[in-house]
């Protein structure tokens, strides 16, 4: 059974802190939910159990103190000047519902927890020597590009699948290049882990720019995981003439659909890491996720249907993910505040802070059966965690089947107790065991270089 990424958690399940490298380390594994569901109904091939040997995930060093603020306004006139232009119930919304529970939740924990333990596990760190590989014909190569799976550029120029998909062996499964696996519905039927070792280009260092070398780039695949490396239809221009996601037909549904759109924002357009939808195109980008969730969510009252929308902290983001969630016949169930902290349990920068705060937000839509007149409060949760490495987000399988997938954490409201669901992650940076994945860093952090034998 995989290793539990929850260090805490409130009775009520509204409070949880979480340790991000062991969330996406134990997702690699089925849970006791999907083994239930799995040995009884889904692929009766093997007994539910990974015997592959313990992997820790490469991290970043801990964070212990918080990030020195440059970049906040320096006097009163300027930080009046700056609130000027954040609208009046974006300001009320951050100051009197978002902070006040944050600070709530810290101080919970901060009571459960020992003044001298840790808010995170002991962190493997992944130091500057793995970023350097193999030598080969007498030079050192960097780590090739094929570390995130699928280039835009590779995936772009190969057409989308007509045939079926590619079905994985358990062990190692050879392919020549890159581009084999972009635009290819990839499937690990079996209850075992599986191995994708592809060739590779390797990018030489500038005294041996004569030489071209390849060598072997190997990933990770979890237990009954598929993914789709693929460019996601974003712009005007990219229409998709069979459905919001290259590949994926109009009738495969899924009970969650979790995604972590390209928002624009200062520090990732200063930081350059991914490309970003610019503001000017926020309602395109909407319509595109509001797409995705009336084609492949269930439109069965019946059946569970989950919207799951990571956003930034600005109006624009929050209305676009509303906005996408409502199209989608969905209502605005819950928000999840994921505070980023110390390892001590401060946040890495001030709550009140106008230009970066250290706390991203979930939304989370679902299909609910009540009068279309009748409004219900929003449910918030809150998920201290000490961040990792650049887009890193935690992975929180762990508290989408405790919250709205286990028996015991049936919905009052609605009356759930549904065991058996399935999930696609859109935007995706790593796999989940169980889980559908989909865009072109699906097999980032599947890479064997972020990680090391336990």
């Amino acid at each position: 059974m995989p290793q539990h990424s929850i260090l805490y958690q409130n009775a009520e399940k509204t409070i949880f802190l979480i340790d991000i490298p062991t969330s996406i380390a134990s997702a690699q594994e089925l849970t006791p939910v999907q083994l239930g569901a799995t040995l009884c109904n889904l692929y009766p091939t093997g007994n539910g159990i990974d015997n592959h040997r313990k992997r820790l995930l490469l991290s970043s060093k801990p964070l212990e103190k918080p990030y020195a603020v440059s970049t906040e306004p320096k006097s009163d006139v300027a930080r009046a000047r700056v609130l000027s232009r954040i609208p009046v119930s974006e300001r009320t919304y951050q100051t009197e519902i978002i902070e006040p529970l944050v600070r709530r939740a810290l101080q919970e924990i901060s009571r459960a927890h020992s003044h001298s333990a840790d808010w995170c596990r002991a962190r493997k760190i992944r130091g500057e020597e793995t970023r350097l590989k193999r030598k080969q014909d007498g030079a050192w190569s960097r780590t090739s590009s094929c570390e995130d799976g699928c280039s835009e550029e590779d995936a772009l120029g190969v057409p989308a699948p007509t045939g079926p998909p590619v079905i994985l062996s358990p062990g190692i499964n050879m392919f020549g290049s890159r581009p084999e696996l972009c635009n290819v519905m990839v499937r690990n039927t079996s209850s075992a882990q599986a191995l994708l070792d592809v060739r590779c280009k390797a990018e030489p260092e500038p005294e041996h720019r004569e030489q071209t070398t390849t060598h072997r780039h190997v990933f990770f695949v979890p237990p009954l995981s598929t993914f789709l490396l693929c460019s996601l239809p974003l712009s005007a221009e990219d229409e998709a003439s069979e459905g919001p996601i290259p590949g994926l037909s109009p009738d495969r549904k899924f009970n969650l659909i979790l995604l972590d759109p390209p928002w624009s924002n200062r520090s990732v357009r200063r930081s350059g890491h991914y490309q970003t939808q610019s503001y000017s195109d926020v309602g395109l980008l909407s319509k595109r996720i509001g797409d995705i969730l009336k084609v492949h969510l269930p439109d069965n009252p019946e059946c569970v249907s989950i919207a799951a929308i990571w956003i930034t902290n600005g109006s624009k983001a929050r209305r676009a993910a509303y906005d996408a969630i409502k199209g989608a016949g969905l209502s605005v169930h819950e928000e999840w505040v994921w505070i980023k902290t110390t390892t001590k349990g401060e946040p890495i920068t001030p709550l009140e802070g106008l230009w970066r705060k250290p706390y991203e937000i979930l939304v989370i839509g679902r299909r609910v059966d009540r009068p279309s007149d009748a409004i219900e409060p929003i449910t918030r949760r809150v998920i201290a965690g000490m961040p990792d490495v650049h887009s890193r987000k935690p992975n929180l399988k762990e508290v989408f089947e405790q919250v709205f997938f286990s028996r015991s954490g049936s919905n009052r409201k609605t009356g759930d107790t549904c065991t058996a669901y399935s999930a696609l992650e859109v935007f995706a940076r790593n796999l989940t065991a169980g889980w559908w994945a989909c865009g072109n860093e699906a097999l980032k952090f599947n890479s064997k270089d972020w990680w090391v034998e336990a």
